[in-house]
C-alpha cells in the first residue's frame, strides 16, 4: 500500500535521541527473547538483497521480533499463520495485492541502513494489512475498491504506533538480541514524535464525527490523504492501548468483497456483524467515534479470519 515516507533526520535529530542508539555488541549471542520462548508469529523471509549498512541477518531478527508482538495481539485463536517475504524496494512501502510463487504476501519497505525504528513503523503497518485482509475487496476495473481505503490506512498506522510502543516497553527489560539493549528510548521516541506532530490533532474540542463530516468526501474520492488518515490514528490509538485484545477484531474487517465499496457506515457495520460477541464491542467505541451505531439487528457474515489462502 502506499504511503507514508517520514523524514527520518528531523525527528532523528529531535531531543538528541540518537544517543540512546547502542553500538552493536559483537560476538554476543541472542538473549532468550521472543523466538526462544516458543511464542507463535508469521514466518517471515528476509530477501538478501540492498538494505544498505544493515545485515540481512539483523532484520531478519528485527521484523521476526515486530511480528511476533503484533501477532500476539492480533490473530485470533488458532489463526493460521501468514508467511511473509519481505524484499527492499525504492519509494513508499507496501505489500502486493500479488501474491509470491509460494502464495506468500510480498511486502516492500523503505527502511535502509540501521535505522530500526523505520522498519519496525513500517512493517507493523504492513502487517495490519495482512491481517485486515486488505486484499478480499471487489474490484472496480483493473484496481480494487477504494472507498474505505482511507479507514484502512488509518488503522495500520494506528498498527505502528501501538507496536513501535509495545515494542519500546519489552524491549526495556527484554530485547531480542543483545544488539538491541538499550534501545527501547528510541523505539518510543520516534512513537512519541510521530504522535505529537501537529497535523495530527484534532482542534480543541472537536469530536472526531464531526471532523468526518467535513472531510468524508476527500478521504472517500483519496485513501492516501496521509496528513487526515494520521489524525484518525491518533484518535484510534487510545483505544487499542487501553485494550492490546482489542487488535483481534481486524480479523474480521473485509469480511466480504461488497463491503469495501460501501457508504462508511455500512462497511463499519458489515465489520461489527463479521466479528463474534466479544470483539464487537471494539468496532461499536470505533463506530461512536465517527458518529454511528452498530446494526441494531445484525446478520452474522460468516468468514473464517484466515490469513493463508
Amino acid at each position: 500500500m502506499r504511503k507514508r515516507l517520514i523524514p527520518l533526520w528531523g525527528w532523528w535529530a529531535v531531543g538528541g535521541l540518537c544517543v540512546a542508539v547502542p553500538a552493536a555488541l559483537a560476538g554476543t549471542d541472542p538473549l532468550a527473547g521472543e523466538a526462544k520462548a516458543g511464542h507463535e508469529r508469521p514466518a517471515i523471509r528476509v530477501a538478501p538483497a540492498n538494505w544498505g549498512s544493515a545485515d540481512p541477518r539483523d532484520v531478519q531478527a528485527l521484523l521476526d521480533a515486530v511480528a511476533a508482538e503484533f501477532h500476539r495481539h492480533a490473530a485470533p485463536p488458532g489463526a493460521p499463520l501468514p508467511a511473509i517475504r519481505v524484499m527492499p524496494r525504492g519509494g513508499a512501502p507496501r505489500v502486493l495485492y500479488e501474491r509470491g510463487p509460494g502464495g506468500e504476501y510480498v511486502v516492500h519497505l523503505s527502511a535502509r541502513n540501521e535505522n530500526w525504528f523505520q522498519y519496525a513503523y513500517q512493517f507493523a503497518h504492513e502487517l495490519c494489512h495482512i491481517y485486515s485482509h486488505f486484499d478480499r475487496k471487489a474490484h472496480e476495473g483493473d484496481e480494487p475498491a477504494s472507498a474505505n481505503q482511507w479507514f484502512e490506512e488509518a488503522l495500520c498506522e494506528t498498527a505502528a504506533l501501538f507496536t513501535l510502543e509495545r515494542l519500546a516497553a519489552r524491549w526495556g527489560e527484554l530485547p531480542p538480541t543483545a544488539r538491541w539493549a538499550g534501545y527501547a528510548p528510541v523505539l518510543a521516541g520516534y512513537a512519541a514524535f510521530l504522535q505529537g506532530q501537529a497535523h495530527r490533532r484534532l482542534a480543541p474540542a472537536q469530536p472526531l464525527a464531526g471532523w468526518y463530516r467535513e472531510h468524508a468526501a476527500a478521504l472517500r474520492d483519496n485513501p492516501y490523504l496521509r496528513d487526515k488518515n494520521e489524525v484518525v490514528a491518533n484518535a484510534l490509538l487510545p483505544l487499542f492501548a487501553e485494550n492490546p485484545a482489542s487488535w483481534r477484531a481486524i480479523a474480521y474487517l473485509n469480511p466480504d468483497a461488497a463491503s469495501a465499496a460501501k457508504d462508511f457506515a455500512d462497511f463499519l457495520g458489515d465489520w461489527y456483524a463479521a466479528c463474534p460477541d466479544e470483539q464487537r464491542e471494539t468496532v461499536r467505541r470505533t463506530m461512536a467515534l465517527f458518529g454511528f451505531a452498530p446494526p441494531a439487528a445484525p446478520q452474522r457474515l460468516s468468514r473464517a479470519p484466515a490469513t493463508t489462502e
